[in-house]
């Protein structure tokens, strides 16, 4: 193919498009009014706008502000986009106001940082931005721009309203945030991409005080559980432990590297590489191996109705949080004597929200000479379908524990044959004959996250 021919075939010889002739077209709204002020008063796209067609349609708490549909998408893209920016113009001035004091605060860049892209939580501050902007006093009444003359403070009330509204999203996202984690749906974990799973488990909690009190709790324990786990992690491949020979290039030391780049080493340097004499970084890394479960056992006989349950609870979703980081499976026991029990399994994938959240809700109340299942455990065991392998078991009760001695061999032998290493955490009272049937057993006042009884639990692993 000769030059022209390509020249033809990619239309280089054709001449520029004319110039239109007549007047300048005039800026239109997203609704084709034909104005020049823009409806919205960020930049929001056409996605940003049905989102907040929906969120108005979704939401019992917007519709009781009052908002339409532009200002949801408004308040919506201010918490969701990455870099919200105000227009040059908005056909509401008031709204135009509200959000230029609302994305100058410190307070709104702390928040963004929280909220940016992520549905549920933009969708919570949007509530509130549009619930402080819907207390603004309106055109035409004393104290604002209007009929009734100017007000003398209107750009203090306008701060005032915007510092009201981050406070209260604040608040709400960071518990939103927490409830995902607790529940097993936090950063990076399977189902953080669901937002309606995660709105919906949110709401379940926050209409439930004793579900809320466990959720706070359990962000106390998992901070202090990664902690431990952080602690008692070997070196991995991100750690040089030394110098040795070796021919990869990507732990090739600075000085061996240098050579390669110098014409006179050059070709001793790739020889040194080809035999593997270079010097290289000396690397340990930890292999994960499989494990077999964690189980925790929590007593709910009555005497741990409130504080106790809630914070044994908290613990159980903390050790829950630690068998997924280490790839286990876990398993969550409910029992109070001969009262009846509740079993869940929870696998290292993605938890069943609500069945945990039935868990964590529901309370036995009721008791026995033995709250804890030692004689039901192996059954148990086998109904939850654990994974051979050895296994973790904890045991939290506020009983001062008396076991037959042929119950204490029966449960010995068990614990043999499956392999479970027995840790017990007795809170407030003596551990009585608990101490005989388990490998450790740590009496506490309470079941503070700092203390070093409940440290050492948090601290399970390989």
């Amino acid at each position: 193919m000769d030059p022209n021919e390509m020249l033809k075939l990619l239309d280089l010889g054709a001449k520029p498009a004319r110039a239109p002739t007549g007047p300048e077209p005039r800026a239109v709204d997203a609704a084709g009014l034909g104005n020049s002020l823009h409806p919205t008063a960020l930049e929001v796209d056409a996605w940003g706008l049905r989102r907040g067609r929906d969120l108005v349609a979704e939401s019992d708490r917007l519709r009781r502000t009052g908002a339409d549909a532009l200002g949801a998408a408004d308040f919506f893209a201010a918490a969701f986009d990455p870099d919200p920016r105000l227009r040059d113009g908005c056909a509401d001035a008031r709204r135009y106001r509200f959000l230029e004091a609302l994305l100058g605060t410190p307070e709104y860049r702390a928040l963004h940082a929280a909220t940016r892209l992520d549905d549920t939580a933009s969708a919570l501050a949007a509530g509130h931005f549009a619930e402080q902007f819907a207390a603004l006093p309106a055109p035409g009444t004393p104290g604002a721009h209007g009929a009734a003359g100017p007000s003398t403070e209107p750009e203090g009330a306008t701060l005032r309203a915007a510092s009201k509204a981050l406070v209260g999203a604040v608040r709400e996202v960071t518990e939103l945030k927490e409830t995902a984690a607790a529940l097993g749906l936090g950063p990076g974990a399977p189902g953080s991409n669901d937002p309606r799973a995660i709105a919906e488990l949110f709401r379940r909690v926050r209409d439930d005080p004793g579900l809320r009190a466990i959720c706070a709790l359990a962000g106390r324990f998992r901070r202090v559980a990664r902690a431990r786990q952080r602690a008692r992690t070997g070196p991995g491949f991100d750690d040089t432990v030394g110098v040795e020979p070796g021919g990869d290039v990507g732990r090739l030391l600075p000085s061996e590297l240098v050579k390669l780049v110098i014409p006179e080493l050059e070709l001793d340097a790739l020889r040194r590489v080809t035999e593997r004499q270079s010097l290289c970084r000396a690397h340990r890394s930890v292999e994960p191996v499989g494990r077999g479960p964690i189980v925790v056992v929590v007593d709910e006989s009555g005497s741990m109705e409130g504080a106790k349950v809630h914070a044994a609870k908290a613990l159980a979703l903390a050790l829950a949080w630690v068998a997924r980081h280490q790839r286990r499976w876990c398993a969550l026991v409910a029992y109070s004597g001969a009262s009846g029990e509740r079993l869940l399994g929870l696998p290292p994938g993605r938890w069943d929200g609500g069945a945990l959240c039935d868990w964590l809700g529901a309370f036995i109340g009721r008791g026995s000479d033995l709250d804890l299942p030692l004689e039901e455990l192996p059954r148990m065991y086998r109904d939850l379908g654990a994974p051979p392998g050895a296994t973790d078991l904890v045991l939290v009760t506020d009983a001062r524990v008396r076991i037959p001695a042929d119950l204490r061999t029966r449960f010995g032998a068990w614990r043999r044959a499956a392999r479970v290493r027995a840790l017990g955490l007795v809170v407030g009272s003596a551990p009585g004959d608990l101490g005989a049937a388990c490998d450790e057993v740590h009496v506490v006042p309470a079941l503070d996250p700092t203390g070093p009884a409940v440290g050492r639990v948090l601290a399970l692993g390989p």
